[in-house]
Parts: structure tokens; C-alpha cells; sequence
């Protein structure tokens, strides 16, 4: 199946036979239902037969569909031996896996099991490209990229969502002592903000508190594209920020910061784990992806 990997359309087939719609498929693949279906007809393509018979009211297998459907199953336990197969000496897999990963995951999860994951892979090199910008999976020497967003796009990229990043709400001690007291989400407006720009557009907080949810523009008095200058920034008294769970715990612990949870992140971002299409997946690729999206499942 030249440019397809068999494992990756069977996998998608499957989710669409269990869940009866594109739809329900691509909410649990974080696909599109238009990429997912346009997969399922290069599988039909690939083997010759029609597996579903579609209509606007639901799909259903057709008898070549219900036969591979336990095929694919039975594919999937056989390739999941042959990984693990593959990787119980971990010794034997050499070579370099190119990783594309933003700051905060880069500084809070990757840094701290680096040491960890040479040990158990001690002839297995990392190269980490360290940015907030969206390299194209596609086009560009990568291997496995990690996207902090809410959705993706209709990518033709393999795509699994870790988890959820959600931000909340911080300021020190000394500034939260001499500012208004905070009771609701318009209590904001009268504060100062400390916010993120990165890619996106002017700077808009979507909180919840009590129940209901606003979108507010904050009063910013410091824009930075870097999340852990805002950290800093904060514990230094400059106003209130908005920022990732995962960078402020340490600072939350240490008492450098006060978290708001009155006023919760009302659409929080999402990490995903992206990497092209391949007919062969090499080993490499395959255990470096498993580890990463392992720890950091443990961590955000």
C-alpha cells in the first residue's frame, strides 16, 4: 500500500465500524469526519471492496466490511506483539528520533526524563528543536511534533491527543494584598494582566466562574510570547496571569504564586503528538512516541 500504513488506516476503519459515523470516529482519532472518511476509502480502495455501505441515516458493514473488521483486529494484536518484540532490547535500536516541542513542555515534562529515557535507550539520540512556531509535520525533517492548541486542522498527519493543558489564574501574595479583592470574572477587568501572544490575536481570557462563562479582554500591561517570562513576572508582583498548569505548580507549591480557582479556564488547550504518514514506522520512532506520550499523560 505505497504511501499508506495499513496499521494506521485499519486503526481508523475500526473506530468508524465501533462507533457507526465518521463523525463519532474523528472526535475519538482527533481527525476531521471528512479525513477520516477519505481514509476508510483509500482502505476500500487498497483492498478492492466496498466495506461500508453509507446512507444519510448511519452506516453499516457490508460482508467484506464485517470480515475485515476481524482481520484488522487480529492485524492489530500481531503488530502490537512484533512492537513489543521489537523493542525488549532496547539496546538494539540505534539512530536519531527529530523532535519539534513548544517551551513549556520542552522545560516542564521532556527536560526532566531526558536522563531517564538514555538510560533505558542508550544508543538512541534526540534532536530537539525547542519553538513556539507550528513546523509543518509534512514537509519538514521532523519526526514527532508536539502541538499545544484546541483542535487541529485537517491534517493528513497521524495525530493522538495526550491530554488537556489548562491554564489558570495566579499572582503573588504582594499583589493580590494591596489590588481589589477578586469575587467574579469582572473583578478582572480592573486588574492588571500579564498576557501570553505567541501565534494568536489580541489577547482574550474565555473564564468560567459561578456557573457561567465571559470572554473578557484584560487591562495588559505586559504582552510576552514566552509563557515562563509571564511566570516570572508574576511572582514578581507585575499583575495577574493566565498561564498552563503545568509551569506554575512548582511556584503554587513553593508559595511564590496564589492560584484563583473561583475563575476556572473555560476552553482549556489540548497536547497532541503529531508525525507524517509512514508505510514502515521505524522502531525508533515507535518508542520514542510511546515513552513521551507516556510521561507526558503522567504530567500535564
Amino acid at each position: 500500500m505505497p504511501g499508506d500504513n495499513l496499521s494506521d488506516l485499519l486503526r481508523i476503519f475500526r473506530s468508524v465500524a465501533d462507533t457507526g459515523s465518521f463523525s463519532a470516529a474523528g472526535r475519538n482519532l482527533n481527525m476531521s469526519p471528512a479525513w477520516v472518511a477519505k481514509q476508510v476509502t483509500r482502505l476500500e480502495g487498497s483492498l478492492g471492496a466496498a466495506l461500508l455501505i453509507r446512507s444519510t441515516r448511519a452506516l453499516r458493514l457490508t460482508d467484506a466490511g464485517r470480515e475485515s473488521y476481524q482481520t484488522a483486529g487480529t492485524v492489530a494484536d500481531e503488530l502490537a506483539v512484533l512492537k513489543d518484540k521489537l523493542s525488549a532490547d532496547s539496546k538494539m535500536i540505534v539512530g536519531t528520533v527529530r523532535l519539534n516541542v513548544p517551551s513549556i513542555i520542552a522545560q516542564e515534562i521532556l527536560a526532566r526524563h531526558l536522563t531517564e529515557f538514555q538510560t533505558k535507550y542508550p544508543n538512541l539520540r534526540l534532536d530537539i528543536d525547542v519553538s513556539e512556531s507550528f513546523a509543518e509535520i509534512l514537509n519538514e525533517e521532523i519526526d514527532i511534533a508536539f502541538r499545544v492548541t484546541r483542535a487541529l486542522d485537517d491534517s493528513q498527519a497521524i495525530a493522538e491527543r495526550i491530554s488537556s493543558v489548562p491554564r489558570i489564574l495566579c499572582a503573588s501574595k504582594d499583589y493580590l494584598s494591596r489590588m481589589p479583592e477578586i469575587e467574579n470574572i469582572q473583578d478582572i477587568k480592573h486588574h492588571k494582566a500579564l498576557a501570553f501572544t505567541g501565534l494568536q490575536g489580541p489577547s482574550s481570557w474565555f473564564l468560567r466562574s459561578h456557573g457561567s462563562e465571559e470572554r473578557i479582554t484584560p487591562n495588559v500591561v505586559v504582552h510576552a510570547n514566552n509563557s515562563f517570562v509571564l511566570k516570572q513576572a508574576a511572582i514578581d508582583g507585575a499583575g495577574i496571569a493566565f498561564l498552563p498548569k503545568v509551569i506554575v505548580e512548582d511556584a503554587l507549591r513553593s508559595g511564590q504564586l496564589v492560584h484563583l480557582p473561583q475563575i476556572e479556564d473555560a476552553d482549556p488547550f489540548n497536547l497532541f503528538l503529531m508525525r507524517a504518514p509512514r508505510t514502515h514506522l521505524p522502531i525508533r520512532i515507535q518508542v520514542a512516541w510511546r515513552y513521551f506520550a507516556k510521561v507526558c499523560k503522567s504530567n500535564t
